[in-house]
C-alpha cells in the first residue's frame, strides 16, 4: 500500500489523521457529551474516538494527548486495584 493511501485507512468523512490537538478536542468533546465518562487508554480508542470521526488512532498518539490533559490540570488518571489506569475528566464545582 502507498504511504497516501495508507493515511486514507485512519480516516473517516475526509478528516486528516489527526495530530495530538485534533484528538484532545476529539476525548473532550466526548466528555462534554458524556462528563461522568472514564475510560482506558484503550477504551477511549476503541470506542470514544470512533465516535468522533476517528476509526484508527495510533496509541502512543492518543496517549501523548491523555497525558497532556493529565498535565494541564484538566483529566486526572484513576489507576484501579487491578493496575487499569482510567482516564476521567476534572469537574470543579463552582462556589
Amino acid at each position: 500500500m502507498e504511504p497516501a493511501a495508507e493515511n486514507l485507512d485512519n480516516v473517516r468523512n475526509d478528516k486528516p489523521v489527526p495530530d495530538r490537538n485534533h484528538l484532545q478536542n476529539a476525548v473532550l468533546q466526548y466528555w462534554r457529551n458524556n462528563p461522568n465518562a472514564a475510560d482506558s487508554l484503550q477504551g477511549i480508542i476503541n470506542w470514544w474516538l470512533p465516535k468522533q470521526g476517528y476509526e484508527k488512532v495510533a496509541m502512543e498518539s492518543a496517549y501523548q494527548a491523555l497525558e497532556q490533559l493529565v498535565a494541564a490540570g484538566v483529566v486526572e488518571k484513576v489507576l484501579l486495584v487491578d493496575g487499569t489506569v482510567l482516564y476521567r475528566l476534572i469537574v470543579r464545582v463552582e462556589e
